[in-house]
């Protein structure tokens, strides 16, 4: 399961409505370079699909390219750890619009309280440092909802019988990792989009997102793979989200206990294929 449709799709239930910030318009004689973080993720593969599909050239970033299984003649694989920013900065040359998928898989047990998280802020710092180093401008990062209705770091364990309560209180380091992150993002003098889906899955578009920047997006709603990648690729080179925290969610709720029963059948299922 795909951390952000787990982490994200159980904040609480709360109403808003879109409006856009500020376009960034940008003209282009040919198709851009897209430098992908995390290219392997479940989200990072639809954008490479999309992507390449739209005639985009992407240079995909993750620690084993192999898992991806896809050759392109506009795709170019690069081996690394985001914590590694030798390693960023041996992608990047300056032209490229950067996007980060990358984001901590999910626990074992996903009622498991969650320690301290790091891996968000030093991704943050070093796309920023690299960026700024060699040129890029842009950035495009997938952040959550849940950033949104984080628990206080610091607040009681909630009683047992609220899976989405509980969820956010086991999950509080990790929001708020998310949330620091955004801020250095906001701060760094770039321009950028903080993505903040719902819960994903994996079925066929459904062209029905909503949006939100006020910080309130509804939570436990469901969104699919191929319209978040939709979405972003809709807006690489303009539109009108451009330097905002954009919320994206459905009409569609989610019910937490059957996607972690789904969950768990697909752990025991891959166990069961390895052994």
């Amino acid at each position: 399961m795909n951390r952000r449709y787990l982490l994200a799709g159980t904040a609480a239930l709360l109403g808003a409505s879109m409006s856009p910030v500020r376009a960034t318009a940008v003209d282009h004689d040919e198709k851009l370079t897209i430098a992908l973080f995390g290219a392997t993720a479940r989200s990072g593969r639809e954008i490479v699909k999309q992507g390449l599909a739209r005639g985009y050239k992407i240079k995909g970033f993750a620690r084993t390219p192999s898992k991806l299984g896809v050759e392109h003649e506009n795709l170019e694989m690069f081996k690394g750890d985001i914590r590694d920013r030798a390693a960023i900065d041996a992608l990047l040359t300056g032209d490229e619009i950067v996007m980060s998928m990358v984001g901590r898989g999910p626990p074992a047990d996903p009622m498991a309280e969650i320690g301290q998280v790091d891996i968000y802020t030093v991704m943050g710092e070093n796309l920023i440092g690299a960026m700024k180093a060699k040129g890029n401008t842009r950035l495009i990062m997938a952040s959550s909802t849940g950033v949104e209705h984080r628990a206080d770091i610091d607040g009681a364990k909630p009683p047992p019988g609220d899976m989405s309560n509980m969820w956010r209180w086991n999950a509080r380091h990790l929001y708020n990792d998310m949330y620091e992150m955004e801020k250095l993002i906001e701060k760094s003098g770039l321009d950028y989009i903080l993505l903040r889906p719902g819960f994903m899955v994996e079925e066929p578009a459904r062209h029905d997102m909503k949006f939100n920047n006020t910080g309130e997006t509804p939570g436990a709603r469901v969104i699919t793979y191929e319209d978040f990648a939709a979405f972003i690729l809709d807006h690489v080179e303009g539109g009108n989200y451009w330097n905002t925290a954009v919320g994206m969610y459905s009409d569609t709720i989610m019910n937490p206990a059957a996607e972690i029963e789904k969950f768990l059948a697909k752990q025991k299922a891959a166990q069961a294929a390895g052994q």
